[in-house]
């Protein structure tokens, strides 16, 4: 758990803008790295192994030192990547790509059809646990692969060192859109097996994107700077990043207004206004294609009780959440898909337009049948991140239950707990945060799907899954999209996950960074980024 709360976070911000009140903000002082774009971010990245990699912080790295099959331009929109073009078969089964010329790895070695051949193998390899692994079940033979059937069965292949063929279970005419997700970018196989594990460290890392690794201080620092070698090196303004990796909010913002950093990413949402005052449009705010929820353990009694599940839902007031907590950022959410989602209209819950006493009426009749009450109380242990606000919502969410008779036991764990805890099954309610890795709804939806590598809470539903697979099979996309709908609406019904709301991104970003939109995902790979010369940072 951070080591302050919101009072004191508060507090810390206002001296240290005392402090430094006579440095100009975003950075107007000499440097000797004048070209070295500075990104302040919250959390240290867990991994960088595109394959392994969970939450923004990895993310954003990865985006920096690797590119797919198709990439985002600066304002999230689908471009080619590594592949110039490609075409689909009149059926929509098989898609091939054809890469550019003369693509090479960061150390020079040449990058050809069969390395993207080989880094999707690994993805779906059961061995390599990729979570996101789920996202290429559309691959022919992609399900039977992950869960252990042979290799061979996948369908991707290399008919020469410039092309790349998928071959698919069904017609899936956004597929070109899941390759922008950074999982789905090749990874070098020769550095993977010279030095296994280590192949992400500083000094062995070899990349294809943009930049390369050259530093890591764990907890201080992460460097990266221009790759030469890189297809689209000449229109990469930036000679390197650097990033600073912090849990704590005073510091960035200090440092900020030193002019050490560019960017800041992720500070704390109670923050905003107080930011706002001092660095006003340097301040920016916008949707970013996420989901903050929490996951029911399905396979623990009592919360294999849809009655139970939903009783505990419809109790939490998430209006009054994202209000207080939040200060008015975040949307409300029962469902699972963000409304950011691209060509995606969902189907409003009901619960949304109950008033808030009647849904708490209903949540203490539900544990009635459910067989809690006055002398059997229902009790739960509510696992969190260690953000101040994840603290602050968890203390919310125990109030709210203690409304309808339910007992929450409050633990904080860091985001390496978290996830391990959630994959052991070692909770009973646990916070989770998912951003879409594509713009498409199929990846929220994959949250609840039966046997989807992104469903942790245990549940399955056949009539569910039979839907999705129906809306799979659906050539139309809008018609694809309402049968999407209808399936969310369905299946939140049975209160598989408890959605509390549609997240931001927020970030402070210096006037002197050029390039920067709000794009979707909220999330900006820094090739699109440059600096003004005239004000470097310190």
């Amino acid at each position: 758990m951070n080591g302050y709360i919101r009072r004191g976070v508060t507090a810390l911000l206002a001296a240290a803008m005392v402090s430094v009140a006579a440095c100009g903000g975003g950075g107007t002082g000499p440097s000797g790295d004048a070209n070295i774009l500075k990104r302040g971010t919250a959390s240290e990245p867990p991994s960088i192994d595109p394959h392994l990699a969970q939450g923004n912080s990895s993310s954003a790295l990865i985006d920096d030192l690797f590119i797919g099959l198709t990439t985002t331009d600066a304002e999230g929109r689908m471009i080619g990547g590594l592949a110039e073009r490609w075409d689909v078969s009149d059926d929509g089964l098989v898609w091939t790509f054809h890469l550019r010329p003369n693509l090479s790895w960061s150390d020079g070695k040449p990058l050809t059809a069969d390395d993207v051949v080989w880094s999707f193998r690994r993805l779906m390899d059961p061995k390599t646990g990729a979570r996101y692994a789920a996202n290429l079940y559309v691959l022919k033979g992609g399900r039977a692969v992950n869960q252990g059937a042979p290799m061979a069965q996948l369908g991707v292949s290399a008919p020469d060192p410039q092309t790349v063929r998928f071959e698919l279970e069904r017609p899936t005419p956004y597929f070109p859109r899941i390759l922008t997700s950074n999982a789905t970018v090749p990874v070098p196989r020769h550095a993977i097996e010279a030095n296994g594990r280590n192949w992400t460290k500083a000094g062995t890392m070899v990349s294809n994107g943009a930049f390369t690794l050259t530093e890591w201080v764990p907890n201080t620092r992460i460097a990266i700077r221009k790759n030469p070698r890189f297809f689209d090196a000449a229109n990469v303004k930036l000679d390197g990043v650097t990033y600073f990796p912090t849990d704590n909010t005073g510091t960035l913002v200090n440092r900020y207004r030193a002019g050490e950093v560019d960017v800041i990413l992720n500070f704390p949402p109670d923050q905003t206004d107080f930011l706002r005052k001092n660095f006003g449009d340097e301040v920016q705010v916008s949707p970013n294609q996420g989901l903050y929820y929490f996951l029911f353990n399905t396979k623990r009694p009592p919360f294999d009780n849809v009655k139970v599940r939903e009783a505990l839902s419809i109790a939490v007031d998430r209006e009054a959440i994202t209000r207080q907590v939040l200060k008015g950022e975040g949307e409300p959410a029962w469902s699972l898909v963000p409304s950011d989602i691209s060509d995606y209209k969902r189907i409003p819950s009901p619960d949304a337009a109950t008033p808030y006493a009647d849904r708490l009426a209903r949540a203490r009749t539900l544990l009635t049948e459910a067989g809690y009450g006055a002398g059997k109380p229902l009790t739960l242990e509510l696992r969190y991140d260690s953000k101040e606000d994840s603290r602050q919502i968890a203390v919310a969410m125990s109030e709210m239950w203690k409304k309808i008779g339910v007992s929450a036991s409050l633990k904080a764990s860091d985001f390496r707990g978290i996830v391990g805890d959630t994959r052991a099954g070692r909770f009973d309610v646990i916070r989770y945060q998912w951003f879409a890795p594509y713009d498409d709804p199929s990846t929220f939806l994959a949250l609840v799907r039966g046997r989807s590598s992104t469903n942790l809470t245990g549940y399955a539903n056949g009539r569910y899954d039979a839907e999705l697979a129906a809306a799979d099979m659906q050539e139309d996309p809008a018609a694809r999209m309402a049968q999407l709908a209808k399936a969310e609406a369905d299946v939140m019904k049975d209160y598989p996950v408890m959605p509390i709301y549609f997240t931001t991104a927020r970030r402070i970003v210096s006037s002197r960074v050029h390039g920067w939109h709000q794009a979707k995902g909220g999330n900006m790979q820094s090739r699109w980024l440059s600096l003004d010369a005239g004000k470097a940072t310190k």
